[in-house]
């Protein structure tokens, strides 16, 4: 990608994740659903929606993640892997569908990190597009740039400086 691209960070779920979107695409409202929604302005493809899982209450969170990751197993369609920097635990996979007649491409990542003492936040992303449109430059990069957005995403809530 030649050009610089502007990001904006989002908070999500009362804080319990974060990460970066570029700046132009808009949130769109979609009323008591229980997960975001995020495209380019004007756009008919390409939509990224996020939702959080929470699991409370665990004795050994750092435990519960690893055992993720034993279940997530990589099979070749799925790709599992520690993202370095962030720790997440991180499980990708694509496939094709049909959404009103249309027929679609999504992109699937599940991020999970553990957040001590006793939770599990498990952020499922999704990326839609119409499947005519999978091949493009423009969704490949795309789909490259949001790759790394979303691999670090951001759990818990900010640090506030004291």
């Amino acid at each position: 990608m030649g050009d610089a691209i502007r990001l904006d960070r989002v908070f999500l779920f009362q804080d319990q994740i974060s990460f970066l979107i570029p700046h132009e695409w808009e949130e769109e409202d979609i009323p008591d659903t229980d997960h975001y929604l995020y495209c380019p302005p004007g756009t008919d493809s390409g939509w990224l929606r996020v939702s959080l899982i929470t699991q409370r209450g665990i004795e050994c969170p750092t435990d519960e993640l690893l055992s993720h990751q034993e279940d997530w197993l990589d099979d070749g369609t799925v790709r599992v892997f520690r993202e370095e920097k962030s720790g997440n635990l991180i499980k990708k996979w694509q496939k094709t569908s049909i959404e009103n007649g249309e027929p679609i491409y999504l992109y699937y990542w599940s991020v999970a990190n553990a957040i001590l003492p006793d939770k599990l936040l498990q952020a499922v992303f999704s990326y839609t597009i119409l499947a005519d449109r999978r091949a493009t430059r423009e969704n490949t990069d795309t789909v490259e740039l949001l790759d790394e957005l979303i691999c670090g995403a951001t759990f818990g809530p900010p640090l506030t400086i004291q």
